[in-house]
């Protein structure tokens, strides 16, 4: 068992080296990947397409005399819902090639050019929804110009049923296809990414929590959580990227993220909630309210008059709320020493506190992004989570291989131990009977008066009830006793002369398994180097351990004529890889408790001096 507790130790430090090749490879997909990306931005960076935000003129249709440049103004307040607010320009700049795209945000658009329609988005372009309602959605579009576009007037008429969405003007880029595709797929690649990203995760968790489901008939709703809420990340950055705009229809997309955008931050609250320790009780409230909250706005948006977009403002401001609730519950939880959020706070911290800005920029209907930086934001604080959850997982499977490893050491010290146990019990059944009949024939020799032969035997028990040391008691700690014991007998038929010594208390603050691979360690090290010695009569090992003044002190040392050894005849071993994997060992252990390591070497003995904290 020993030996297998070592050639797995040393088959973790040879693994290491593995990874260099492995990230190798992944710093060359990493380069591949940039090298594409820049190739992919590069039309766009070279100034082939450009967004026009300053040169227009802005008023609303039933005002035309009040104008104002976009220069100045960044939003017409005036414009209130079904109200048609113009955006006007005189195109200057020549484009092979000319093409526009253009973003409406819940608007319809209807694009001219001297008067001639190029492209409509109206209520009469499109059908009603199952309820009746025309949603005009997030619109995203190509227009191809003429050739002869210079010179011309390019008037958009903007114009939104919601007085959320009234007077914001829809954004317009110029340029020719190739950079406008340039600059889609760009503009893309962070949405792209997200989706592949988090569809991977919320499947390995799936993966996961399926085979959990199999072998231990358990379901983990933490984890159950957290894959939808990957999921959610996933199809909000597929239904508001850019390119989606351009393959499915406005009202889909426009739907699909608002949903979404509502559901994603439902889900991760909840996995907050089932984290935690001390705030849950108060938490609890706060998600129930919530999500009590969001789903009354969504029945009164699809069985009323009312559509979603002009009631979406009431779920943003109530998630201002769930930012700040969350910041205060998740530093409650980091000062009460909850593990993830003792390392995961930072995080969740600023991810609340960016998106506490987003929802106050979108309940006051700010202009809209281009990117989803919300769902950025969500992803970010989904990789630290992922992240702390692969990392606890193995820390956990660790500690558990750990323990049963240290389990099956033990029970082998104890199985060993067991033999000796009864054997001893035999000798003790026989010990009685013959301690029986030598007090009846002391009696008989007292009677008679003959002392000199009652000293005899009174000497002759003496010696004998010594045999009735089972185990050896080297200290009061009895895990200490089984291994110096064991390496007692091994060192005994490897003529090997030791000298243990322990002075510890029942219990200490060293986990067992700990200290068992300290012993195991030390003296697997001093034992292989030690029975190398050629003459029986120079191996000795000495072991030390004192506790006192919440310090532990180990001290092993050993006889080891490095010159004079069985190596001379040719012998071939592993002994330095051997040696660098125990102290590699033993000093991780001692860190742990804030302790260190001494080793005193020369060509005729090794020492080793450790030093750990109990408090």
């Amino acid at each position: 068992m020993i030996k297998k507790l070592n050639n797995e130790n040393l088959k973790k430090y040879n693994h290491k080296i593995l990874w260099i090749p492995y990230l190798l490879v992944v710093a060359t997909f990493l380069a591949i990947g940039i090298f594409f990306t820049q190739a992919l931005n590069a039309p766009f960076s070279q100034s082939t397409m450009a967004e026009v935000k300053d040169t227009w003129v802005y008023y609303a249709k039933d005002d035309p005399i009040t104008l104002f440049k976009s220069r100045y103004v960044k939003r017409l307040n005036s414009v209130s819902s079904d109200e048609t607010m113009v955006m006007e320009r005189t195109m200057i700049r020549k484009v092979a090639n000319p093409t526009l795209l253009i973003q409406g945000n819940h608007q319809w658009l209807t694009v001219t050019l001297d008067g001639k329609t190029l492209y409509q988005h109206t209520p009469q372009t499109i059908k009603s929804t199952f309820l009746g309602k025309q949603n005009p959605g997030s619109i995203m579009t190509e227009v191809q110009l003429p050739k002869n576009y210079v010179g011309k007037i390019l008037r958009l008429e903007v114009k939104s049923p919601y007085k959320n969405y009234s007077g914001i003007p829809a954004r317009v880029f110029i340029g020719d296809a190739d950079s406008i595709m340039s600059y889609i797929v760009s503009v893309s690649m962070p949405q792209i990414l997200i989706l592949i990203v988090c569809t991977f995760i919320s499947l390995a968790i799936m993966v996961f929590i399926g085979s959990e489901l199999l072998k231990k008939q358990r379901l983990n709703w933490e984890l159950i959580l957290l894959a939808c809420f990957a999921l959610t990340i996933a199809l909000e950055a597929a239904a508001g990227d850019i390119l989606a705009g351009l393959l499915f229809s406005p009202l889909v997309n426009s739907t699909m993220a608002m949903l979404l955008a509502i559901f994603t931050p439902i889900f991760l609250i909840s996995y907050y909630c089932l984290k935690m320790n001390q705030s849950q009780k108060y938490y609890r409230l706060w998600v129930f309210f919530h999500i009590s909250f969001d789903l009354i706005i969504l029945s009164w948006a699809f069985l009323s008059k009312v559509d979603l977009p002009e009631v979406k403002f009431y779920i943003d401001a109530a998630n201002i709320f769930g930012t700040l609730a969350t910041t205060i519950a998740a530093i409650t939880e980091a000062h009460q020493k909850n593990r993830f959020f003792v390392i995961c706070t930072p995080w969740i911290v600023l991810v609340a506190m960016a998106h506490c800005f987003i929802y106050i920029t979108s309940v006051v209907q700010s202009n809209f992004y281009l990117v989803n930086i919300s769902g950025l934001l969500f992803a970010v604080i989904l990789l630290v989570i992922f992240i702390y959850t692969l990392v606890e997982g193995a820390a956990i499977s660790e500690k558990n291989k750990r323990q049963m490893h240290f389990l099956e050491l033990k029970t082998e010290l104890l199985e060993d131990n067991h033999a000796a146990v009864i054997t001893h019990l035999q000798e003790l059944e026989q010990l009685r009977q013959d301690f029986k009949q030598n007090l009846l024939l002391i009696k008989d020799l007292g009677e008679d008066g003959n002392l000199p032969a009652v000293n005899e035997y009174l000497g002759r028990l003496l010696k004998e009830t010594k045999q009735l040391d089972i185990i050896g008691d080297f200290s009061e700690h009895t895990l200490t006793n089984l291994i110096l014991s064991r390496y007692q007998k091994n060192a005994q038929q490897r003529s090997i002369t030791v000298n243990f010594s322990a002075d510890l208390p029942e219990t200490i603050n060293v986990a067992d398994d700990d200290l068992s691979q300290i012993l195991v360690h030390l003296l697997e090290h001093a034992m292989r180097e030690t029975y190398a010695i050629h003459d029986p009569k120079e191996r000795k090992i000495q072991l030390q351990i004192q506790c006192e003044k919440e310090k532990l002190k180990i001290n092993c040392s050993h006889t080891a004529h490095y010159h004079t050894n069985i190596f001379d005849q040719g012998i071939t071993t592993d002994f330095p890889q051997k040696e660098v994997l125990d102290l590699f060992v033993i000093e991780k252990i001692t860190k742990k408790y804030q302790g260190h390591l001494l080793q005193d070497k020369d060509n005729q003995t090794d020492q080793i001096t450790l030093f750990l904290s109990l408090r």
